[in-house]
């Protein structure tokens, strides 16, 4: 049973494949205009001039999606580019078209072939090399290798001759350039003038092409960098007019009724960059109805197409519909859910969109299959629901994560339970990566090692731009403080979670277990750099809530105690809000514990907790005291105040300490006037046990 990140299967994935169905089939009939609603129709025969870029941070299944993408495909001309992956010799924006024209030109069955011709001859013509010394020697060098094609147009022995040359400029290899089967071609409609008045149509080339490709070929290789930049844009816009002339007037146009399509991963790599950024401005040129080239690129970070300050932090996750709307009840009717990219400010013909994480309904699908092959759970009888529910608390759909722990639920001797599964593949092993330290490597493995030393002091923090304020928390010399902040502000690698009405990012919950881990086992010689020297640090930093926060991460529950306490003293006197209470109670209880790195059973942890109080806490305080104890070591209810903080949901994973929770509340509400009460008694109901 493979789980590689269930590319293509999740209900993220499959909204992801209905709306790129509509974008290939749009073409040659109704299409979404240039600044028109995404999905409205438009008059006939228009094409897209967009760019839509998906981002997604690493592990969040975005290669997946793409080769999901190029099968939906596979009945239309597709090109499909790892930026990141490619050759040394692949370096400019012509290098990497000439990659994209060799897979667009591949053979599709039941389709005629897609034939290039000026762009063809373009390329081989930018392949002469040409000495300002002697212009009318390069141009009989042109005009030899041209005219050497006229009666050899089934043979690519010409082209071979010119590999070499060809190769050192494309990147591509002999036997890439003797399988393009469109140069000859090319030639033989050169010799008939066609790509003369292509030439002349689209790029204003003077009456004598020959000597316009001969400045255009010595431009590319000895020019400046406006003239290297002048002859790329040539030769896509010729490229682009070939594809829009193979859908219109080529023979067998009509036979194609699908986009072709670019797919580039990893777009953010140098070269993925300059190739898109020259894509754009040779479109920006071109006819207003576009061309049928379908390109989507998907980046682990903000390609210069999509800088900050045009799409900010936060709103990139509004293109699906649901998410800011979602229902905190899992077990409500899905609102059907769409997909639209968001227009980047300042950059036409570019969209954006940010792959959301799986949601809780989504892992319950992926847990499904799983669960026969697993034992039972005592006192579980809806065992994928909470599957679900424990693996979504610890990664919070982060799609790497989930695969990796539902891989290693099925590697167990079948006398081991499911509880001591996801115990021991989380707990920390300094000889062997725990599940969380996979996931950790995968979201933060191209981070510097300098600042990835420090992640440990930031995960201590509530939040992680509570540890930027905390300059104890550094040291001396913070250089690496700029570098950490700009990392925390990177929403693809951090999570996007509601936080008081407002958008926050939040270090997802699985690397956080690992760095918290790290953090508790630190022998640093920097105090900092240890469990207690980071919280002492950030508790000196802080007040009120955030200060009792991190006393009790220090395990000091009577000061913690005494806070909380004391607020519940103004709610009886009418100063405070019962609500607000709560959700201060709801802050605390999300203090992280040392012990993580192997948690035990809860509820026998939370009974020794509660001996070791002694006298250290009054009797009066005692329903606060437990809560506080109680609600590190259990997962609460969705609708919990702070759910999306952190929890974790292995020291009691089915929930036994709840029943304690409610108990306590009760007490506390006999202690407040009743109608002040009635948020803390909408609370003792939320945590009836789920329908598990």
């Amino acid at each position: 049973m493979a789980y590689e990140e269930w590319a293509g299967a999740s209900g993220r994935d499959l909204v992801l494949d209905d709306w790129f169905t509509r974008q290939l089939v749009a073409a040659p009939g109704p299409d979404t205009a240039a600044g028109s609603t995404p999905g409205a129709p438009a008059a006939s025969g228009r094409h897209l001039r967009d760019i839509t870029v998906l981002l997604g941070g690493p592990g969040s299944g975005k290669s997946g999606l793409l080769a999901a993408f190029e099968e939906r495909a596979a009945n239309t001309y597709a090109a499909h580019l790892d930026c990141a992956s490619l050759p040394d010799t692949v370096q400019r924006p012509v290098d990497v078209l000439a990659r994209v024209a060799f897979q667009l030109s591949a053979d599709v069955p039941g389709l005629p072939p897609v034939q290039l011709p000026a762009y063809a001859a373009l390329r081989l013509a930018l392949a002469v090399r040409t000495e300002q010394a002697d212009r009318d020697a390069a141009l009989a060098e042109l005009s030899t290798a041209l005219d050497e094609g006229r009666g050899r147009e089934q043979s690519l022995d010409l082209f071979l001759s010119l590999a070499e040359k060809l190769g050192s400029l494309a990147g591509m290899p002999a036997w890439g350039l003797a399988a393009l089967p469109f140069l000859s071609e090319g030639m033989r409609r050169l010799q008939e003038h066609r790509v003369r008045r292509t030439l002349a149509r689209q790029v204003n080339a003077p009456a004598s092409p020959e000597d316009f490709l001969v400045g255009l070929s010595h431009g590319l290789q000895h020019g400046d960098e406006r003239q290297r930049r002048r002859a790329q844009d040539v030769l896509l816009r010729a490229f682009l007019d070939d594809l829009r002339r193979a859908y219109t007037t080529a023979k067998g146009h009509r036979l194609r009724t699908l986009r072709c399509l670019l797919l580039l991963d990893n777009a953010d790599d140098e070269r993925g960059q300059d190739f898109l950024d020259a894509l754009r401005a040779a479109r920006r040129a071109g006819p207003e109805d576009g061309d049928p080239l379908l390109v989507l690129a998907a980046a682990r970070s903000r390609p210069r197409l999509v800088e900050p300050l045009d799409v900010p932090a936060g709103r990139l996750l509004t293109c699906w519909s649901t998410y800011r709307r979602r229902d905190p009840d899992p077990y409500a009717d899905a609102e059907e859910e769409r997909f639209a990219p968001l227009e980047v400010r300042g950059r036409p013909h570019v969209r954006v969109a940010q792959l959301r994480p799986l949601s809780r309904a989504e892992v319950a699908e992926q847990c499904r299959p799983l669960v026969p092959h697993l034992p039972e759970v005592p006192g579980v009888d809806r065992t994928a629901d909470w599957l679900a529910r424990i693996v979504h608390d610890l990664t919070a759909g982060h799609p790497f994560a989930t695969a990796a722990i539902l891989r290693q639920l099925l590697a167990y001797d079948e006398q081991v339970g499911v509880v001591d599964r996801l115990r021991r593949m989380c707990a920390y092993d300094p000889h062997r990566p725990s599940v969380a330290e996979q996931a950790y490597d995968r979201l933060f493995g191209g981070v510097p090692a300098a600042v990835r030393a420090r992640l440990p002091r930031v995960a201590a923090a509530a939040l992680p731009v509570q540890a930027l304020a905390a300059d104890a928390l550094w040291g001396r010399g913070n250089h690496l403080l700029y570098q950490v902040t700009e990392l925390i502000g990177d929403e693809l690698r951090f999570d996007v979670v509601d936080v008081d009405g407002g958008g926050v990012l939040t270090m997802p919950p699985i690397a956080r277990r690992h760095l918290l881990q790290r953090l508790a086992r630190s022998t640093d010689g920097a105090e900092a750099g240890t469990w207690a020297g980071a919280h002492r640090r950030l508790r000196d930093a802080m007040s009120g809530r955030d200060a009792a926060y991190h006393r009790l991460a220090l395990g000091d529950v009577p000061a913690a105690t005494r806070y909380l306490h004391g607020l519940l003293d103004q709610v009886r006197d009418g100063g405070v809000p019962m609500a607000e209470w709560c959700r201060t109670l709801s802050w605390l209880q999300r203090a992280p514990h040392p012990r993580l790195t192997a948690p035990g059973d809860g509820q026998q942890d939370y009974e020794e907790a509660v001996e070791r109080l002694g006298s250290s806490v009054p009797a009066g305080q005692l329903p606060v005291a437990r809560l506080l104890i109680a609600g590190r070591l259990t997962v609460h209810p969705p609708t919990d105040p702070y759910a999306a903080l952190w929890s974790d949901p292995l020291w009691d994973p089915t929930a036994r300490l709840r029943t304690e929770i409610a108990e306590q509340l009760q007490q506390v509400g006999e202690q407040v006037p009743h109608l002040r009460g009635l948020p803390l008694h909408e609370r003792v109901q939320s945590y009836d046990k789920e329908p598990w």
